[in-house]
């Protein structure tokens, strides 16, 4: 049976001479027992991070009297 993983992500290195991104590479993580329940729970939890970021962002704006 073959293994089965899970995309957790996406990451690209730098060119040195450049600086620009290479291609982007997909990672990933071996689908063990509680590894979609842990993705899932960190896509929710970063959720309600942005969530509440957003908000103070959007409140500080209006008392600021700037429009966003």
């Amino acid at each position: 049976m073959a293994d089965k993983y899970i995309q957790i992500g996406v990451t690209a290195l730098r060119d040195h001479a450049t600086g620009n991104y290479l291609p982007a590479v997909p990672l990933y993580i071996k689908a063990e027992d509680g590894a979609e329940e842990g993705r899932q729970k960190l896509i929710n939890d970063v959720g309600k991070l942005l969530a509440h970021r957003i908000k103070a962002y959007t409140d500080g704006c209006r008392e600021a009297n700037v429009n966003v």
